[in-house]
């Protein structure tokens, strides 16, 4: 990989990292002060091609994580949001909660074109273990049509991101991120427990605002207490390189993975975001 693409690929990592922000005192009239996702331990996630629509109408190809299968309605968190879903592919990626402690095991399947090679998983902070794939560069990576196995400890609570550790100044370019919340293993004295808040204020004409949070507290701390929480998460695009992948995908075929000339060659420099 080019010096300039590695600057890349840290640049834009750094911008998609996810943040869950602890407010006391915000409205949003059109929002729920949530950040819904699926509870683990246990994920299995595939990651895929799709098209997906930005808000000047376009329709961008694009890959992305997503559910392998439906999880159950009892998966979904908060509780309080009814009627949750995992698509088998968006960006971000599914928000995974989890709990401290836990034991925490995330199996990726990798249904991309054959021509976009080989994918994985980074779990930045944890100490990650991988069964299956083969080894790539940064971790195990899963072949086309194949699998691999993440396997870590919840070691502290907070909210990272988690993306693709093969080709990211491509495949994070593409869409291969999302975040992982870990929530605090006990309720630490003084935070008030969740689901015991009134309903939230939150504009005239609006109905109140059921009580959304994970949990009580962000960390083990009683100063990270908090009664409202949102998951913020940022990238960019560059449409060139998007459009360059899908039609060096659409020129492969269904070319033989690791085969001669099926593999994409796509700049990633200069980077013109839009």
């Amino acid at each position: 990989m080019r010096s300039t693409n590695m600057k890349s690929m840290m640049w834009k990592t750094q911008l998609v990292l996810a943040v869950t922000m602890a407010v006391a005192l915000l409205g949003a009239p059109s929002a729920n002060a949530a950040a819904p996702g699926i509870t683990g331990p246990t994920f299995t996630l595939t990651a895929q091609p799709a098209f997906i629509s930005q808000p000047d109408g376009q329709a961008v190809y694009s890959w992305g994580y997503g559910c392998t299968s439906q999880p159950s309605a009892s998966a979904f968190a908060p509780a309080a949001i009814k009627g949750g879903f995992c698509n088998t592919m968006q960006v971000p990626g599914p928000t995974l909660i989890v709990t401290e402690g836990q034991t925490v095991t995330v199996t990726l399947t990798n249904a991309l074109p054959n021509a976009a090679g080989n994918t994985s998983i980074l779990f930045p902070g944890f100490a990650v273990t991988a069964a299956g794939g083969t080894p790539g560069l940064l971790t195990q990576e899963a072949a086309p049509g194949g699998s691999v196995t993440y396997t870590f400890t919840a070691s502290s609570p907070g909210t990272r991101a988690y993306y693709s550790g093969t080709q990211g100044d491509l495949q994070v370019e593409m869409g291969l991120y999302g975040a992982i919340i870990v929530l605090p293993g006990s309720v630490p004295s003084g935070c008030t427990a969740v689901g015991a808040l009134p309903a939230h204020y939150v504009a005239p004409g609006n109905a109140p605002e059921s009580d959304f949070r994970l949990a009580a507290s962000a960390y083990d701390h009683a100063k990270s207490c908090y009664d409202r929480e949102y998951l913020f998460q940022f990238s960019e695009m560059d449409p060139n390189i998007h459009r360059q992948a899908e039609q060096q995908v659409a020129a492969a075929g269904s070319c033989t993975a690791g085969a001669a000339g099926c593999s994409l060659n796509v700049p990633t420099e200069p980077y013109h975001p839009a």
